[in-house]
């Protein structure tokens, strides 16, 4: 079994202002240190969760067509972009969802599976990786979006043009000067597709410039594991407390316990 990445993801997980006001560190010395271990965090995460956690797009190749549905590996399926297998001949073919498949993204991890009726192709197949999956996963993009105007208003009401965020989504917001209450972490309600206001939030004055949002795609207890490796792999952070009363717990063992129920159990076909 073959597994390539296509399309790498935009963005990581966290910002680097967020685990900057993790570490409680305020200045850029160690900004690009601190950039590389965020990857490294997402790295530990993804493998210890069998997942990919920001939106990507994957191809994997297969030897022979299963018994049942095709479970797809990394969890969170967005979409199967193709389906491919090559025959003996060398003739490449194009399996049509519209005819035999459907494509479960509800489920997680998602799987291809036959339509009412429907059998997987019968031709001959070659022998080296004949069948070829190309699939779009991960909780969503991360983006970062840029904001055009924040209100001095209870709640605070941000704009970002054309922003695509539902009511009830999680957002992070950094960089916001003059009313700096915009900053943080934030459930929202949609306001507008241009504006929306920050649940149970006050401003503390005049909006001047700047700041950036991001959707928070993935869940909270894996970021906040996530932020716990960072910890971690950050100098002179082994007596940050974790947990109350328990200074000297491990980090590691912590983080494990924030990520263990989002573990992608089931085994993939693909």
């Amino acid at each position: 079994m073959k597994r390539t990445l296509v399309t790498p993801p935009v963005y990581y997980p966290l910002v680097l202002d967020q685990v900057k006001n993790h570490l409680r560190i305020d200045y850029t010395n160690d900004d690009q240190y601190i950039q590389s271990m965020i990857g490294v965090a997402t790295a530990k995460a993804e493998r210890f969760l069998r997942r990919r956690l920001v939106t990507q797009t994957w191809k994997v190749f297969i030897d022979h067509w299963p018994d049942g549905d095709i479970v797809l590996p990394f969890g969170k399926l967005q979409s199967v972009t193709h389906v491919k297998y090559t025959d003996t001949a060398g003739t490449q073919t194009t399996w049509t969802a519209a005819t035999y498949y459907t494509v479960d993204t509800d489920s997680d991890p998602g799987r291809i599976k036959l339509r009412y009726g429907q059998t997987y192709p019968s031709p001959s197949l070659a022998p080296d990786n004949p069948i070829e999956i190309q699939f779009v996963c991960g909780y969503g993009a991360h983006a970062v979006q840029t904001i055009t105007a924040a209100s001095n208003a209870s709640p605070i009401v941000v704009t970002i043009a054309g922003h695509g965020y539902t009511t009830g989504d999680t957002v992070y917001i950094y960089g916001t000067t003059g009313n700096t209450a915009t900053n943080g972490t934030w459930i929202i309600t949609k306001v507008t597709d241009n504006t929306f206001s920050l649940n149970g939030s006050t401003g503390n004055a005049a909006w001047v410039s700047g700041g950036s949002c991001v959707k928070q795609a993935v869940p909270q207890p894996i970021l906040q594991g996530m932020y716990l490796y960072t910890g971690d792999l950050y100098e002179n952070r082994e007596d940050i407390i974790v947990l109350p009363g328990l200074s000297d717990i491990n980090r590691t063992w912590a983080a494990k316990a924030l990520l263990t129920p989002h573990i992608l159990w089931e085994e993939p076909s693909a």
